[in-house]
């Protein structure tokens, strides 16, 4: 049935729609625009109204992400005037003739960024005129600001492994444990290898673009740079290793690192420790030493290194079962600077035959496994059952006597 409207209808209608004509822009040429979360919060930054075929074409090239980033990039706007944010890393979407940023860490709170589109960079591709036509070429700007979160009590550094004082020259990472959340991006820049007068270290840590965090933000895995710890190896012939036997070093966290909320640092946080000879040789089980708890008891189970273990690791790598049975439940705790692993269960132990079943992945701080040196000659031989299969250590819960 065919329907009919009135002019009086189609007036109401048409003033109804007006204030949504009137909310939608117009625009004639290129402009950015915030791509916002359900919590308001920035998360991208979106390009409209480039030529749609091009961006298509570009977006099948091998140097693809490096033309999009000349033609749109966020980055922190710095305290000196009129300088270039550093370009943050992200990936590009294209959806027709729109071209979308996400960084590949979340925005802090509290920071200033600015985006920029360059739609030159378009009539500098021999394969297109598009931009430079229509005269749109005119860099473009959008200042985006992340309001910092409600005060609270500032995130500081609770820990860092390993803790001894004295570490071999070749240890090769750090775990730092913070309060809070921290930001994301960033960590290099405030993370600082001093000698004990003070001096900079350079180029003293594996750069990871991805940074090492755990899922939420409170442990970062910082790397000496391995290339200056394998013997051998080009980095370490021209610049020598970071750490040497008998001298002393600081690791500077400075305060000025933002956590998630956007909010420095309490304090600075300095780890001072002595080098010490290296650690070379494989982790053997048969070092160790067992201190089995008696039946009917809570007490732990413990085991003491000859040496400093992964912290890390030992949480999550060595684990108790039966003999022929399943895990034992409990937790695990780490102590006397990562030398004595303590398990202790939630239900009495059983008398009987036990065992500890150790993961390959175990290292020292040197990086060192079991049956496995981090400096084995490559071509040498090597157990390949090692790498695979875990090592199991029996011990025996008595009765009380």
């Amino acid at each position: 049935m065919t329907r009919f409207v009135t002019p009086g209808l189609f007036l109401v209608c048409l003033l109804s729609i007006a204030p949504l004509l009137a909310a939608e822009p117009q625009t004639a040429g290129p402009a950015l625009r915030i791509i916002r979360d359900k919590a308001d919060h920035p998360i991208a930054v979106e390009a409209n109204g480039l030529p749609g075929g091009e961006l298509a074409n570009i977006s099948k090239q091998n140097d693809a992400h490096d033309t999009f980033t000349k033609l749109l990039a966020i980055g922190v706007v710095s305290d000196a005037a009129n300088a270039e944010p550093t370009p943050m890393a992200g990936t590009y979407s294209v959806v027709e003739s729109s071209l979308r940023f996400t960084p590949r860490f979340p925005l802090i709170a509290g920071t200033r960024y600015r985006a920029v589109l360059r739609p030159a960079a378009f009539a500098s591709r021999a394969d297109s005129n598009t931009a430079a036509e229509k005269g749109s070429t005119k860099q473009i700007t959008l200042e985006i600001n992340v309001p910092a979160d409600q005060p609270g009590e500032p995130t500081e550094v609770v820990q860092v492994y390993p803790s001894a004082a004295t570490l071999p020259e070749n240890n090769l990472r750090f775990y730092i444990h913070f309060s809070e959340s921290m930001g994301r991006g960033e960590a290099y820049q405030h993370l600082h290898l001093l000698d004990a007068k003070g001096k900079l270290i350079e180029e003293a840590f594996l750069e990871i673009g991805e940074e090492l965090w755990d899922p939420r933000a409170k442990r970062l895995t910082l790397l000496i740079d391995p290339g200056r710890i394998k013997k051998g190896v080009k980095p370490r012939e021209e610049e020598g290793p970071v750490l040497e036997a008998g001298r002393e070093y600081s690791l500077l966290i400075g305060r000025d690192w933002r956590d998630a909320a956007g909010r420095p640092l309490k304090a600075e946080f300095r780890k001072k420790f002595r080098a010490g000879p290296p650690v070379e040789a494989a982790i053997d089980p048969a070092e160790w030493k067992i201190g089995p708890p008696t039946a009917g008891s809570l007490n732990p189970l413990v085991i003491r290194f000859p040496r400093s273990l992964d912290r890390a690791l030992l949480e999550r790598t060595i684990s108790v079962s039966g003999l022929e049975g399943p895990s034992v439940a409990g937790r695990v705790a780490v102590s006397d600077d990562e030398r004595r692993w303590e398990f202790r269960p939630h239900a009495p132990w059983q008398a009987g035959r036990f065992q500890l079943v150790i993961d390959t992945a175990l290292e020292d701080l040197a990086g060192n496994r079991i049956g496995k040196p981090f400096e084995i000659d490559e071509f040498s031989e090597v157990d390949k059952s090692a790498e695979t299969e875990p090592t199991r250590l029996p011990f025996e819960v008595h009765k009380r006597t």
